[in-house]
């Protein structure tokens, strides 16, 4: 049976909503019908960010506030497709992802999304962290079908959000976890020091050289000895930039935390066969991450040279899940995120 799902999706990078149709069984094929964004308003934004850094809700009308952009961002792209749509998937805005505590927080309010009879499917991490995992990533079944859908062999899907994630794909066999950090790190530190929301096209960091003293003290975290699969915090390496030295450049340290990205997914893959590197996320915008992904790896490709848009893979992969819920097919994995049974994700709101 064939359904028609609207994901909805926003990442740690606090840019907006993201949202997409897609027609899709649930296990061999996800056909695209709809992509779009909603940025944030600056407000919301601003307010976002301050969560964030305290760790705890001290914003009585933030819930509210980020119902209602939710709630037009649904509705428009409701209103625009303009026919039956079977379920809706949900995925909220993460505050905060502590897999150590078994902790994970995405705010939505489920009271007031939507303007249609088709059922929410939400808290999609939940059942993960109950079961044992780690309740991240949760997008890598997508990135099977995909492999499976282009006929694409023995390839590493990797995110670059707010967070990097991966998904090895081997034969038939899918391996998956956070890396690394990803445009979270860089994002906030231009926002902090330089007033800018991100470097654009790469062009800040592009003329930038490696700070070997700061690259070897974040690559001693304890983080990357750990084996697949495993998870973080976008926030767990920020700590690495306070009272860095004057000296240092704020093209260099940004072109530091991007060398680090492809190196440490170098790190995780096996290496007695070659891997297909496929980009998605906003990190595949950036050129000089893009040039560096192709310095470590020979075999490296958008997400979008298969004619798919790389900005909402997330987005349609949380109307996947929705799905798999209806049919109550796992979606989640022991080598996925380290759970003790393979379970379907979500619950019904």
């Amino acid at each position: 049976m064939d359904y028609i799902a609207l994901g909805c999706m926003t990442g740690t990078s606090l840019d907006g909503i993201d949202c997409s149709l897609v027609k899709t069984d649930g296990t061999t094929y996800v056909t695209e019908i709809l992509n779009e964004f909603t940025p944030y308003s600056d407000n919301l934004k601003g307010r976002l960010i301050d969560v964030l850094d305290q760790k705890y809700l001290q914003d009585p009308n933030l819930l509210k506030s980020l119902s209602n952009e939710y709630k037009n961002a649904i509705n428009n792209i409701i209103n625009e497709f303009n026919d039956k749509i079977d379920v809706i998937g949900i995925h909220g805005q993460t505050v905060l992802h502590e897999p150590s505590l078994g902790i994970s927080i995405q705010l939505y309010d489920k009271r007031n999304l939507y303007e249609t009879q088709a059922p929410i499917i939400c808290n999609f991490r939940k059942n993960d962290i109950l079961n044992g995992g780690s309740g991240a990533p949760i997008i890598p079944i997508y990135h099977q079908i995909i492999s499976q859908q282009y006929k694409i062999e023995n390839c590493v899907f990797v995110n670059i959000g707010g967070v990097s994630n991966i998904t090895i794909i081997n034969e038939s066999s899918i391996v998956a976890g956070d890396s690394s950090f990803g445009n979270a790190i860089i994002n906030d530190y231009l926002k902090n020091y330089n007033n800018y929301d991100f470097d654009l096209n790469g062009e800040i960091s592009r003329n930038g050289k490696r700070i070997d003293s700061l690259l070897n003290k974040i690559k001693c975290d304890l983080f990357f000895n750990k084996k697949l699969p495993k998870s973080l915090d976008r926030n767990y390496f920020h700590h690495y930039l306070n009272n860095l030295p004057k000296n240092f450049e704020s093209k260099d340290i940004i072109f530091t935390l991007l060398s680090i990205i492809p190196d440490s997914i170098n790190s995780l893959i096996p290496k007695n066969k070659e891997f297909h590197i496929i980009l998605s996320g906003g990190g595949r915008k950036n050129l000089t991450l893009v040039k560096l992904f192709k310095n470590v790896f020979d075999n490296v490709s958008l997400i979008d040279d298969f004619k798919l848009d790389g900005d909402f893979i997330e987005s349609q992969g949380m109307g996947l899940l929705a799905v798999r819920y209806l049919k109550k097919i796992p979606s989640t994995f022991k080598n996925t995120t380290g759970l003790k049974k393979n379970i379907y994700l979500g619950e019904q709101c």
